[in-house]
């Protein structure tokens, strides 16, 4: 398996995980008003924490996708490869 492959299938597995756990019947065991957390009620902590790690495997992902673009040859449109302004 490929490391884009890996990482496109871990992403799929956070957000399937985060929606389950940000929505009923996921939420119910984190959905109380206390503790505080940074000011905010637990739950809606609980929620803004999922979404801040969305960020994160996002910004991770798009690491992923650019060092597998830079890698793969580029071709261009008329079949010749190399740069696409060519030799002058």
């Amino acid at each position: 398996m490929t490391a884009l492959r890996l990482a496109r299938l871990l992403t799929g597995l956070y957000f399937t995980t985060a929606l389950v756990f940000v929505t009923w019947p996921g939420l119910v065991p984190f959905a109380r008003a206390r503790p505080f957390v940074l000011g905010l009620p637990f739950a809606m902590a609980w929620i803004a924490a999922w979404v801040a790690g969305a960020v994160v495997v996002l910004v991770l992902l798009d690491r992923v996708e650019r060092r597998h673009r830079s890698d793969e040859p580029r071709h261009r449109s008329d079949g010749s490869s190399g740069p696409a302004g060519g030799p002058r």
